[in-house]
């Protein structure tokens, strides 16, 4: 991994802070009271990736963006909400991928982002339609080759992806499971983030035949605990992805971070 700063923070329920060297990307802005480590206003983010309308997700993306001249990355419906609210997006869609850039050096390849599917439902806070929501699959070059079609030969994602020995994480969001993630499993990732909650999203359960249909090396557990009716055991859980599946489960306190280093997360 070179030099390169790998670093994953829980903010609680489905809000993360995934940071590329200097550069912050915020999944799932939604900062709960009593919960959250953080205030609003302390938040720092380059970039805002929103994976659907509901409240419990896009909840602080607003004022977090207006803070930090951030960028909304999110399906088309949900950036033309944020946009017309006068902040910067970067519309997206299922299928697709936007490449950002993580240095000032024209010359550094820019972090690849794949939108996913995410079998959910979707309606922005005001009640106006949300589009489809999705996930992300945030891919980071490590040996200077450009993950952009327009850079780089055009081939198989996942040849592109392991010609530049990418690092990829992928954030689920609220979703199920599907049967894309056999092949989202084949793009190699290091790190997937799935929800276990039960009853709006996956439950424990069933995100084991997602880690295993996934094949990532390290499972973070997510949209759970933060209020009774998703209620789980986290210890059960990873007790569980040990006996069933050969990911590494990483479980996360509010406000803690682990590291990448030396090929490992600590």
């Amino acid at each position: 991994m070179g030099n390169h700063k790998i670093k994953l923070t829980w903010f609680g329920h489905n809000c993360f802070i995934f940071e590329f060297n200097s550069v912050k990307f915020l999944v799932d802005p939604f900062l709960v009271e009593g919960i959250a480590p953080v205030k609003v206003s302390e938040v720092k983010a380059d970039y805002i990736l929103v994976s659907h309308g509901h409240a419990d997700h896009c909840g602080n993306a607003l004022e977090i963006a207006q803070h930090n001249h951030a960028t909304i990355v999110a399906i088309a419906e949900v950036a033309g909400f944020f946009g017309k609210r006068g902040v910067k997006t970067e519309p997206c869609n299922i299928g697709g991928a936007l490449y950002l850039p993580v240095s000032a050096d024209p010359n550094v390849p820019k972090a690849q982002i794949l939108v996913t599917p995410a079998p959910h439902s979707s309606t922005m806070p005001d009640g106006t339609p949300g589009g489809n929501s999705v996930g992300f699959v945030l891919s980071f070059s490590q040996n200077d080759a450009h993950l952009e079609p327009s850079k780089s030969e055009i081939k198989p994602l996942r040849n592109t992806l392991n010609d530049a020995s990418a690092f990829s994480v992928y954030f689920a969001c609220d979703t199920g499971y599907f049967t894309e993630m056999n092949w989202l499993g084949d793009l190699g990732l290091n790190l997937a983030v799935l929800p276990i909650g039960d009853r709006y999203v996956m439950g424990p359960g069933l995100s084991l035949d997602a880690i295993n249909a996934l094949r990532p090396d390290y499972v973070v557990p997510a949209h759970y605990n933060t209020w009774p009716p998703i209620a789980q055991d986290s210890a059960r859980w990873s007790d569980a992805v040990r006996q069933y599946a050969k990911a590494m489960p990483l479980v996360l306190e509010v406000g803690k971070s682990v590291t990448y280093k030396d090929g490992e997360w600590r």
